[in-house]
């Protein structure tokens, strides 16, 4: 398979804010690699989304296209046809969760077309400027301030939903410029992998810390392995694992009114440094995972001990080494804590209803019933995607397995990139500073000086 290379301008294999793809634990009887490239697919287009949003666009003097907030929505049953676009696999299975709203709301019928994660960005940019607009789209979180610049999204109306009732990372990333464009649907956020077969064979429990760290991983090198965690090292992407660890030395990405890059402070730089430690120390191989699905049989055969992923990684490791390796060998852990945090990266899908939407009052309602815990739990039973409402894991598998404890223990503390026009390329420029450092060709240091000035280059695209 080829090395997996991405453009800020386009696709060189699959994208979205995809590592994204999708949190699909259930479906593991799929081809193992289909999956991968899946979710590859749907983190790699929100560069892709904003490269056509947003080529050339930078600091800007003036609020981009900001909408008014629509009058508020009554409680009465929606009615009419609602035209929905969903991407990937969520559009081919959001008509059976649709027809649950249809039976709630005989009046009502939901039309959805399923849209590929690849052509979304596109067909979204082309909508909005053409004003034929279906009524709601699905939109990745990534994604959704480049959509709210052109002013083809409406703000969610006052009193729709409750934010206090989704996890708070997914709530801070469907606001843009003192206004909220979206609604929470489905999270994703990464926590360790760790071989516990390995680790009890070694007498070392999962790090709770940074110190605790690199020695459960050297522990783990003891027991065989080549290297103790694998860490992405310039591929695109490549920031949604590194970013973490400068957000747990205590770092801000964007100064308090979000109108300038803030990369060059002490915690930024502590994040990056602790980064480039596991490399120096041999721990962590300088040249990361460039193929889809590279590392899982690596992980299986125990030459790497440990990775960072989501919750689709089980049916990835079910795939690559069975269920009976998943049950006795694999062990999942929140990320250890640094100086401030041990916050992790949040990802996911949000609602948004158009402008000029034709069914406004029926998209807010389906968007409404979606983000009861009663439809977050069914949507979890028919496509694994993990709830935003948090009170939908209380029942069930998301109740009482494990490895969703850690999730759900996680996702309280993951947050998401910030939320600027022009995010998708300055991780671009980030991803290129990684891999330097992970080569050693340049410093922490360096790297920070050269992307905190193209990143003030570039500018947040925000008024501020």
């Amino acid at each position: 398979m080829a090395p997996v290379r991405f453009s800020m301008y386009g696709l060189a294999h699959p994208h979205h804010d995809v590592l994204k793809k999708r949190s699909r634990i259930h479906q593991v009887e799929r081809d193992w690699t289909t999956m991968f490239t899946s979710k590859i697919a749907k983190t790699l287009v929100g560069g892709l989304t904003a490269a056509l949003v947003l080529t050339g666009c930078g600091r800007t003097d003036a609020k981009q296209g900001q909408t008014d907030k629509g009058p508020p929505i009554d409680t009465s049953r929606a009615s009419g046809d609602i035209t929905v676009w969903a991407m990937g696999t969520e559009g081919e299975l959001l008509p059976k969760l649709a027809a649950r709203f249809e039976k709630a709301n005989p009046e009502a019928k939901v039309r959805v077309t399923a849209v590929p994660w690849q052509d979304y960005g596109k067909k979204v940019e082309t909508a909005i400027a053409s004003g034929d607009t279906p009524d709601a789209t699905l939109v990745g979180t990534a994604d959704l301030a480049a959509f709210a610049t052109t002013g083809g999204l409406e703000q969610v109306p006052p009193k729709l939903v409750d934010d206090s009732i989704f996890y708070r990372g997914a709530v801070k990333s469907t606001a843009f410029e003192g206004a909220t464009y979206g609604v929470p649907w489905y999270v994703e956020t990464r926590s360790l992998f760790y071989r516990k077969d390995m680790a009890r064979a070694a007498g070392v429990s999962a790090p709770k810390t940074w110190d605790e760290y690199r020695p459960f991983l050297k522990a783990l090198q003891r027991q065989g392995a080549k290297w103790g965690l694998s860490l992405p090292t310039g591929a695109a992407q490549s920031w949604q694992s590194v970013l973490p660890f400068m957000w747990q030395a205590g770092a801000r990405l964007v100064n308090k009114d979000g109108g300038k890059f803030t990369f060059d402070t002490p915690e930024a730089l502590k994040g990056l440094q602790f980064y480039r430690s596991f490399i120096a120390s041999k721990t962590t191989s300088p040249n990361g995972p460039m193929s889809l699905g590279e590392i899982e049989p690596k992980f299986v055969a125990g030459s790497t001990a440990a990775l960072i992923s989501g919750p689709w990684e089980q049916g990835l490791l079910k795939s690559a080494g069975g269920q009976s390796f998943v049950d006795d060998k694999v062990g999942v852990a929140p990320l250890p804590t640094g100086p401030k945090s041990n916050t992790s990266y949040i990802g996911g899908g949000h609602w948004a209803v158009f402008k000029d939407a034709k069914n406004r009052e029926g998209a807010w309602k389906f968007i409404r019933w979606m983000a009861r815990p009663d439809s977050q739990k069914a949507w979890y039973d028919l496509s694994g995607d993990l709830p935003a409402v948090q009170s939908a894991w209380t029942e069930g598998k998301l109740a009482t397995d494990a490895s969703m404890a850690v999730f759900r223990a996680q996702l309280k503390t993951a947050q998401p990139g910030p939320n600027t026009t022009t995010w998708k390329q300055v991780t671009a420029e980030m991803d290129a500073e990684i891999e330097k450092v992970a080569k050693g060709v340049s410093s922490p240091e360096s790297a920070l000086r050269r992307l905190q000035a193209k990143a003030s280059t570039i500018g947040t695209g925000n008024r501020r």
